[in-house]
């Protein structure tokens, strides 16, 4: 029986890996109000830039506004809010904000190109914007170009607030801990000294074979079992070196036989400036430990141009305020005016927490009220609930709760009910003593008949009465029937 395969890519091999990903800094991408849907597919675009640690398929509701944001931001880790806004005048604005305490810092959108348009243009992009995603599972090299003070002039202080920013989107790099395979794409922020506008571009790292031409490498790709590329047209070369050397069959003869290179394949066939040694094994075909290789950046997008117009201290959209304006570039404030703005917002933050202290004091006031009244109706249905209680107990004639004696009570009743039964007998057998008084002052009892002796008359008499009173009723007739 064949021994069964053990999967040993799926396994997460060490644990600083996930140390690394809970220290490494997150980020909420989203879009502020109503934006139009080029807007919507820049936000998209731009969480593929801070892919992995960024939520991709946040989906933002219509109504919500930046301080739910700020809100669920602590519970999940987020240190960072980049929120997209269109103004009345259709201008795209950026907020990079930094949780939970601040700055924020606001960028005008002047040109952006989404990276549907950068992939269309370019023909080499074609099969990288088609990719599995293998690109975005680990975060992008950030290089920072020309964001050092100007030699002559005045300092800029907001060039090394912006680098920070910068910065702070994305993990340090780890040379030692981080294996080359994991560096696959580059973030490239620079600035320009003579507009004051910042070009931001993301590309893809590409690693090739070094001194070979585009249709050399073209056919040397062909061999692999996974290449989708189809093959090359031959059908207007006679030979395989007119392809490579691109003569064509209908050359005229005068010519010298072949038509140069362009300036892209000589130049990436010829330089040595872009190859390397590769320290390890890289991601590719053919791309081992010690081989000589072609880098290359293919530009991937978005590609944006940024203008800072706004930094303050606190976050936009928070209960706290946005505080004070660091640095504006298009208002500029005197001393006395900054003074008084500062009075201002003192004045500001200090009316609010009186009226917060405030709010606070009535809601435990009320509250205490309610409990009040709620203790106060307990109590007297209680009160109630005794005196009932106490009513029907007073009913109930119980053995050591009450004054009189039952044995007492007993026989008292006792003799009532026995004068009552005494009156009864009297009142019962009256019409028998009424009779003999009657029959003792008549006369007309004949002593001298015998005793039980009686007339026939009498006898006739008597016995007609007892059938009289032994006759039973007649029947009742049914209903209906005669």
């Amino acid at each position: 029986m064949a021994k069964r395969r053990r999967k040993n890519r799926t396994h997460l091999k060490g644990g600083e890996a996930g140390e690394a990903a809970e220290k490494a800094p997150k980020s909420f991408v989203v879009k502020s109000g109503t934006v139009t849907k080029s807007v919507g597919s820049l936000v998209r675009d731009f969480r593929k830039i801070m892919e992995p640690n960024t939520a991709t398929r946040l989906r933002e509701r219509p109504g919500a506004r930046l301080r739910d944001y700020l809100t669920i931001a602590p519970t999940l880790g987020v240190t960072h809010l980049l929120a997209f806004t269109l103004t009345d005048a259709y201008n795209v604005h950026l907020r990079m904000a930094r949780l939970p305490q601040g700055p924020t810092l606001t960028f005008r959108v002047l040109r952006y190109s989404l990276m549907r348009d950068i992939v269309a243009a370019s023909v080499s992009m074609r099969n990288i914007g088609k990719s599995p995603g293998g690109e975005y599972r680990n975060p992008p090299l950030l290089v920072l170009n020309n964001f050092q003070q100007p030699a002559d002039g005045p300092a800029l202080p907001q060039l090394k607030l912006m680098s920070t920013m910068f910065q702070g989107l994305f993990p340090p790099i780890q040379i030692e801990k981080s294996a080359l395979p994991t560096f696959r794409r580059v973030l490239l922020v620079s600035y320009n000294h003579g507009t004051g506008l910042i070009s931001l571009r993301h590309y893809t790292i590409s690693v090739r074979p070094q001194g070979v031409s585009r249709r050399v490498r073209k056919l040397v790709n062909l061999g692999g079992a996974t290449s989708s590329r189809r093959a090359p047209d031959l059908s207007n070369a006679d030979d395989i070196a007119d392809y490579l050397i691109r003569r064509s069959r209908d050359a005229s003869e005068a010519s010298s036989g072949y038509d140069s290179m362009s300036e892209s394949e000589a130049s990436e066939a010829e330089s040595d400036t872009n190859a390397v040694e590769l320290p390890e094994d890289y991601v590719g075909r053919g791309n081992k430990k010690g081989e000589r290789k072609a880098v290359r950046l293919l530009e991937t997008g978005p590609r944006l141009e940024l203008e800072l117009v706004k930094v303050v201290e606190g976050l936009v959209g928070s209960k706290r305020g946005e505080g004070e304006t660091v640095y504006h570039k298009y208002e500029s404030r005197t001393k006395s005016q900054t003074s008084a703005q500062t009075k201002l917002h003192d004045e500001r933050r200090r009316l609010r927490e009186a009226r917060r202290a405030e709010q606070a004091a009535n809601v435990a006031r009320k509250k205490a009220e309610k409990d009040a009244k709620k203790k106060v109706k307990t109590g007297g249905d209680e009160a109630d609930e005794e005196d009932d209680d106490e009513e029907e107990g007073s009913d109930i004639d119980v053995d050591g709760l009450s004054d009189v004696d039952p044995e007492e009570e007993l026989e008292r009743r006792r003799a009532k009910a026995a004068d009552e039964d005494d009156d009864d007998d009297d009142e019962e057998f009256d019409y028998e003593d009424r009779g003999a008084g009657e029959a003792d002052d008549s006369g007309d009892w004949d002593m001298d008949a015998p005793v039980g002796e009686v007339g026939s008359e009498d006898e006739e008499e008597s016995s007609s009465d007892e059938e009289e009173v032994a006759r039973p009723p007649p029947p009742k007739r049914k209903a209906g029937k005669r």
